[in-house]
């Protein structure tokens, strides 16, 4: 079994990590990607919504699809939710610090 190493990334700007990076404003690049994150993740459960309604109204016939974009959603918002708790733990672990 042969191990393959990690490709390394060429550029900061494909990993989305330009403005991260020291120097760059970081506070409006986790804003933005957050904002982003909450973007997509409604746009997954409207999705998801919309094959269902087609699937009810017999537009559709699959339910591989549906259960799938069901799914996906589904597992969005809770990797969503799981951010939002890991940063709140954060927050509120700072506030407990002494100065």
């Amino acid at each position: 079994m042969a191990i393959e190493t990690i490709s390394s990334i060429s550029s900061l700007e494909q990993a989305g990590l330009s403005s991260v990076m020291p120097g760059g404003n970081s506070q409006q690049a986790f804003s933005t990607q957050l904002l982003a994150e909450f973007n997509q993740v409604n746009q997954k459960m409207l999705h998801a919504e919309a094959t269902l309604q087609d699937f009810a109204a017999g537009k559709s016939g699959n339910i591989h699809h549906v259960m799938l974009a069901l799914e996906d959603a589904k597992l969005s918002f809770q990797l969503l939710a799981q951010v939002r708790n890991k940063l709140l733990e954060g927050y509120q672990e700072v506030l407990r610090m002494q100065i």
